[in-house]
């Protein structure tokens, strides 16, 4: 497929909208994005914002880049690709694209953040950018169980429609807070139990909760370990299937927040 790119415009906002909502799908706690928060981003002078294109002319990817002038840096923000594409190939062009308006615009210094992706990381080292390591604190407090767990309930739905080969009613409890996610060959969704019979029952604490949300620990070796208690009418393997797909090991968007 023959790629082309250009300067993003404002008319492009609702495309690249669609195009940052399929790419985050992969991704918890996406931010709240609307096409007016994409034309600001594309009205303001210093941003540097280039899309990619399709043999069909539509927009496949793009990159938000913006010149830090206090600094004189070039800083990469956004490179966000259709997952139905391939990462390296489209985002390549347009980081190359921007790179170059660095250099003309004579920045001291380039820098781009990390998503832990490893296209990502594996585009920018065959750039020449080497990676610099920062330490760093994150606090992060439940306040409100439930809302959290409602919050979160979305989340479980995409990742449950992901699954092959099985439907049934799943329950996830945590310190006597619930949430009940139904699925069937047509859908997934979250209904208000009603005595129904459970399948898949996953009982655990905000803290094993939140370390399942952030990729730092493995639900299966803390099933394993007693820690996480599980009681369902599935063999021990699609057990293991189920809690793949509701827990995956993927970054959290490190801009957004709930």
């Amino acid at each position: 497929m023959e790629i082309t790119v250009r300067q993003a415009r404002r008319e492009d906002a609702q495309q690249m909208l669609q195009v940052y909502s399929n790419f985050t799908k992969q991704f918890v706690g996406s931010a709240s994005r609307t096409p007016k928060s994409f034309k600001r981003m594309l009205r303001k002078r210093d941003n540097i914002n280039w899309v990619a294109l399709d043999d069909q002319n539509r927009i496949i990817g793009y990159v938000h880049a913006r010149l830090e002038k206090r600094l004189n840096r070039g800083e990469f923000t956004e490179i966000v690709i259709d997952p139905k594409h391939d990462f390296e190939q489209v985002a390549k062009s347009l980081v190359e694209k921007v790179n170059a308006a660095f250099i003309e615009k004579k920045a001291s210094a380039i820098v781009a953040g990390s998503l832990r992706n490893p296209a990502y990381e594996k585009l920018f080292l065959t750039l020449g950018f080497f990676e610099s390591e920062s330490t760093g604190v994150f606090m992060y407090a439940i306040l409100n169980l439930q809302k959290f767990l409602h919050e979160l309930s979305q989340v479980f739905v995409n990742r449950l429609k992901q699954l092959e080969n099985w439907n049934g009613l799943a329950q996830m409890e945590c310190e006597g807070h619930s949430i009940f996610l139904q699925k069937t060959n047509d859908s997934v969704q979250q209904i208000v139990w009603t005595n129904q019979p459970i399948n898949f029952k996953i009982t655990l604490t905000r803290e094993l909760l939140t370390k399942f949300i952030f990729s730092i620990a493995d639900p299966i070796e803390s099933y394993r370990t007693g820690q996480l208690k599980i009681e369902a009418t599935e063999s021990s393997e699609k057990t293991n299937q189920l809690l793949k797909a509701l827990f995956l090991k993927r970054q959290f968007l490190i801009m957004d927040h709930w």
